[in-house]
């Protein structure tokens, strides 16, 4: 398990570079496309073309991470079910879709990659399918981790964060279903 868990913070911390550099590129490209408005010099055109693919690797690079720490959009409201096991049923039938949909971004990205070599992108004239590289990277673990987290939340039992929990119990005291305000 130790081995499993440095090659899971190498991966993590991989992944965590490649969107922190994606989005400094982002941000750095776009100022610099701002500037050269004002700047009697003639534009560098493939500041645009890199920030939006810094874009597409930020989110597919970012995808993978946001699984594992939780981080990713998500409805909540079965979360507070006093139910555990109802809970635990819908944590891990999400998690099954999440990892669905990597699958299928990943084998999309592979196609692309296949099948995308020949075309050059407009102003860089790089091959397209070194865009989708990153994407790749990303849905696989995506796909991944969200498999890892099903099977998690599946043994182990439903993980409820503290926000969750804690509007439930305002909702029960709200309710009157609270012992201590029968009593009191």
């Amino acid at each position: 398990m130790p081995v499993l868990r440095r090659i899971s913070r190498i991966v993590f911390f991989a992944e965590l570079a490649i969107g922190s550099v994606a989005l400094l590129a982002i941000l750095a490209f776009v100022f610099l496309q701002a500037l050269q408005r004002y700047l009697p010099i003639e534009g560098f055109p493939w500041t645009g073309e890199l920030a939006r693919f810094s874009l597409v690797w930020l989110t597919f690079s970012a995808a993978g991470l946001l699984v594992t720490s939780r981080g990713h959009i998500a409805l909540e409201v079965v979360d507070v079910a006093r139910n555990k096991m109802l809970v635990r049923v819908v944590q891990v039938f999400a998690m099954l879709v999440v990892a669905a949909t990597g699958v299928g971004l990943t084998l999309e990205a592979w196609a692309l990659i296949e099948t995308q070599g020949i075309i050059k992108s407009p102003v860089l004239r790089m091959p397209m399918s070194w865009v989708y590289v990153p994407v790749l990277i990303g849905a696989a673990s995506t796909a991944i981790r969200a498999t890892i987290a099903a099977i998690d939340v599946a043994v182990n039992g439903p993980v409820i964060s503290t926000d969750a929990s804690a509007d439930g119990a305002e909702a029960d005291r709200s309710a009157g279903n609270g012992e201590q305000e029968a009593t009191a």
